[in-house]
């Protein structure tokens, strides 16, 4: 059985894409104790250790074929207003690369690392260089790929993934973008759709593009869904509606995106809500795991703040276990 360590693991959708590729996990951590829950109540206790990784050391770590760091992206993004590495949370991918080194001849032969796009860019691609340095000085031969949730749910996630390999590797290209999936493929008919009076308040805030956008929605002849999202500029909320039927990337309420609701219009009807649980884990390929242990807010907030399972199950089947069978 090719095995895995998680570390800053959230509610464990890199387990849930690793395990369908037949990879066992044998040792996750987080810090957050909601995702925490999360994680327990789908897969138990047993390799969940819920604390610091600051606090963790190489003797702590079982040997394992793959390590995983999903590390925060809160300072690679605008709203940890790019700190980057020097920042408190993005910065603790220093410590995954300190316990792979205290691990030394113990250290998986392979690694991934997940992150937003602003990883790659962060103060001027310093904070690149500067992980991918101290992959290549623990004698990691690494590679990178940029994936898109939208290849696999209608979801626009881009990510980049970054690989280390104790032998030299090549990544196949990315999986494209799917033609064949709709909002409406995870929307429920059902829901809390405002009132009448939110609806026109909902359209106020519009720009002119936007207000012309919304209207050909629902000018259409048959009712489709489109993801929207709520910004804030100069103090005053205002409304976005994607320009496509999908959602935009989930995100948790520390982002800028966080409010995402649903635009059902066509047949001259327009109608808004927020959207729910079950929309969000289908979004990230999740709906088959449990949220009951947390309340729908925390459980929305942890899927926002993780990976989108297919993606994770794609790349360990065309990208890990190609890397980790050429190591035997």
């Amino acid at each position: 059985m090719t095995t895995a360590i998680e570390f800053f693991a959230g509610m464990g959708l890199m387990r849930a894409g690793l395990e369908q590729a037949g990879l066992e996990t044998v040792f996750a951590n987080d810090i957050d104790k909601t995702k925490a829950t999360l994680y327990a109540d789908n897969w138990g206790e047993k390799e969940l250790r819920v604390g610091d990784i600051r606090d963790l050391n190489g003797a702590d770590i079982p040997e394992a074929d793959l390590a995983t760091a999903s590390f925060p992206c809160t300072d690679m993004s605008l709203a940890g207003k790019y700190k980057g590495l020097k920042g408190a949370q993005s910065g603790l991918v220093l410590d995954f690369l300190r316990i792979l080194d205290e691990m030394g001849e113990r250290a998986p032969r392979t690694l991934m690392i997940e992150n937003v796009m602003g990883f790659l860019t962060a103060n001027g691609g310093k904070d690149w260089e500067t992980v991918v340095g101290g992959m290549q000085k623990l004698g990691y031969a690494t590679e990178h790929i940029v994936v898109n949730a939208k290849a696999f749910v209608p979801q626009s996630r881009a990510r980049v993934f970054l690989f280390g390999n104790k032998t030299p590797f090549s990544l196949p290209k990315p999986p494209a973008a799917r033609s064949d999936v709709r909002l409406a493929d995870v929307a429920e008919t059902e829901g809390d759709w405002w009132p009448r009076e939110r609806v026109s308040a909902f359209v106020d805030t519009l720009s002119p593009l936007q207000f012309r956008r919304v209207s050909n929605y629902r000018s259409r002849m048959w009712p489709a869904y489109f993801g929207a999202f709520r910004r804030t500029r100069g103090g005053r909320a205002v409304w976005e509606v994607r320009a496509d039927q999908l959602a935009g990337a989930l995100r948790t309420t520390r982002g800028g995106s966080a409010k995402q609701a649903i635009v059902r219009a066509g047949s001259g009807e327009l109608a808004v809500r927020w959207m729910n649980v079950k929309e969000y884990a289908r979004l990230q390929g999740a709906g088959h795991l449990r949220y009951d242990a947390v309340t729908p807010y925390q459980a929305m907030f942890a899927l926002g703040d993780a990976v989108c399972v297919p993606v994770i199950e794609w790349l360990a089947v065309h990208c890990l276990l190609p890397m980790m069978n050429q190591n035997d």
